[in-house]
């Protein structure tokens, strides 16, 4: 069977005037040829710069849970606001980071190449630093909290990751989930967004873009050296799942139950 990937347009992307990276992450097909519930799972970057009209419709949807992997600095700069307390909203305090990227801001010399080096040691401490999160993710959706929103920051790392993790867990192939990873170079406005901003990463793009590109898109390597942390410290995906995240056979038949047609 041909794995297809639903279009980038109406049907993935939110009718939406100020969101940031925000889509549908449903609609691949399984190994099994299962598809995956369309209007149950979105991805998303920074929520804080939705308009009156885009939360109602992102209310409209039914969201019942929202998990924000951002840290606790990154939530009080731009925080999430449009939700009631029909939404059961997870985030959590952490310290623990490999830091790579703060150093790299930090340095005036840094390249486009230091910058994808760093980017590709980040999604290799992104299985330890954040296991925590993923754990509490597949938890509101096995307690039958969906449709959820899961977020960050620019919805492309720690997102990034989440959403691969759900899909894998599901059966999607391992070519889809890196197609759907990839779409964040089409859906992410970064000259919008860092208009929007006063951050480190807003003020450091403004003098040295071009140094600064790996770490505003996503690229294949990085999610490999995700997989390939997974394989060497965790026996693969399904070692990560049924190991620090806790999916255990059962668990999965239920996910299953409850996002797939």
């Amino acid at each position: 069977m041909t794995e297809t990937i639903a279009p980038v347009g109406p049907g993935r992307r939110l009718p939406l005037e100020r969101a940031f990276n925000l889509r549908d992450f449903g609609g691949y097909a399984t190994a099994e040829g299962r598809v995956v519930r369309r209007g149950m799972l979105f991805r998303s970057g920074t929520m804080a710069l939705l308009s009156e009209a885009d939360a109602a419709h992102l209310r409209s949807l039914g969201i019942q849970a929202i998990c924000d992997f951002r840290r606790g600095n990154e939530r009080s700069a731009e925080p999430t606001l449009w939700h009631g307390a029909e939404v059961d909203y997870f985030c959590r305090d952490y310290s623990e980071s490999s830091g790579v990227l703060g150093e790299m801001l930090k340095r005036k010399d840094a390249t486009a190449q230091d910058m994808r080096h760093a980017m590709i040691a980040l999604y290799r401490a992104i299985p330890l630093d954040h296991a925590a999160s993923y754990r509490a993710m597949f938890a509101q959706i096995l307690a039958g909290r969906v449709p959820i929103i899961i977020n960050c920051s620019a919805g492309k790392d720690r997102t990034g990751v989440g959403a691969a993790l759900i899909l894998a867990a599901l059966g999607v192939p391992r070519e889809t989930i890196v197609d759907d990873y990839l779409l964040t170079n089409e859906h992410a406005d970064w000259d919008w967004l860092l208009t929007q901003r006063s951050t480190l990463v807003a003020r450091a793009w403004s003098a040295r873009a071009e140094a600064l590109e790996p770490l505003l898109t996503v690229d294949e390597a990085y999610l490999d050296s995700f997989f390939a942390e997974l394989d060497s410290s965790h026996g693969g995906i399904e070692g990560y799942l049924t190991g620090p995240l806790k999916m255990d056979e059962g668990a999965r038949q239920l996910l299953r139950e409850r996002l797939l047609d």
